[in-house]
């Protein structure tokens, strides 16, 4: 069993930087490609406003996904940068199950592309809700490794580890019942991730309140 590198702390310390230096950078060329697939309306010269207003009443489905894959990949990105702002050390199980995470951050570019061109055929909300389960997946793995191999700061309260082991798992939770909702044939069913948030707000207060049953 490796245990943290704790030695050479500036070291250490430098490394660590430089993974989260990394990550960001990911997130942020993520939700950059993001606006790339939203392209301006073709006109002709002399086109009227009611043609524009049609060509961007076309792109609609794109600005839809833009904006809520924009919300989804930046609230993981503030859960990482919480994640990470409460370890006091790393290992490299660490460092690959984060490599995993930006794995899904990247690739969600091209799965809010392929719903946003494709948005009433269910294969391409599958590709989209799987996506976001994986990123949400490879979240709580990581949470879990920093837990089980001590690499969080001494000064985290069971309280905290405890609400966000609950609420790293609202987007694949969020995602599979999108799944479900699709395969039963709710129209619409992809307006789900929007409750994304929601969902992670509930299992926080649950933890909550289990913890403090717990200790009374």
């Amino acid at each position: 069993m490796k245990t943290p590198d704790h030695s050479s702390k500036p070291r250490q310390h430098l490394s660590f930087e430089r993974m989260l230096f990394f990550s960001d950078a990911v997130f942020a060329i993520a939700i950059t490609l993001l606006v790339i697939e939203i392209k301006v309306p073709v006109l002709p010269y002399g086109a009227s406003e009611g043609d524009l207003g049609i060509g961007l009443l076309q792109s609609l489905p794109k600005i839809v996904g833009f904006l809520v894959s924009f919300l989804l990949i930046g609230q993981s990105w503030i859960e990482h940068h919480r994640i990470c702002g409460l370890m006091n050390g790393y290992d490299q199980g660490f460092l690959w199950n984060n490599l995993l995470l930006l794995l899904f951050v990247a690739w969600l570019p091209f799965a809010t592309a392929v719903l946003s061109e494709f948005y009433w055929l269910r294969i391409a909300l599958y590709v989209y809700a799987l996506s976001f389960a994986g990123l949400g997946l490879t979240k709580a793995f990581l949470w879990r490794h920093a837990v089980r191999r001590n690499l969080l700061d001494k000064e985290v309260d069971h309280v905290l580890i405890a609400r966000i082991g609950r609420r790293v798992w609202a987007s694949p939770a969020t995602s599979f019942g999108v799944c479900v909702a699709a395969v039963l044939g709710v129209p619409y069913a992809y307006f789900g991730f929007m409750f994304i948030p929601l969902v992670a707000r509930i299992l926080d207060r649950s933890a909550t309140r289990q913890r403090k049953a717990t200790s009374s």
